[in-house]
């Protein structure tokens, strides 16, 4: 089973009421995603970071993923526990 350890920036924007999910990005590294995500703070309503590793094959999220640098409005699953 090939094992693939992510690391994304998901951006959200408000429409209307409501918060959606807005452009969604890829990197190399836990510290550029942090990065990317500290820098979009100012511009978006809410921006997250995660790490989540995924089957390469299949797709499936083996672990829930671990949020690296959470900023603004974001829905309740990336709300700090």
């Amino acid at each position: 089973m090939p094992v693939q350890t992510l690391y994304i920036v998901q951006q959200f924007e408000k429409m209307g009421k409501r918060l959606v999910a807005g452009r969604q990005m890829s990197f190399k590294t836990p510290g550029e995603a942090a990065a990317r995500a500290d820098r979009d703070a100012s511009r978006v309503v809410g921006v997250v970071a995660i790490q989540q590793t995924v089957d390469t094959d299949t797709g499936e999220v083996l672990e829930e993923p671990a949020v690296l640098a959470r900023h603004g409005e974001l829905p309740a699953e990336f709300s700090e526990a």
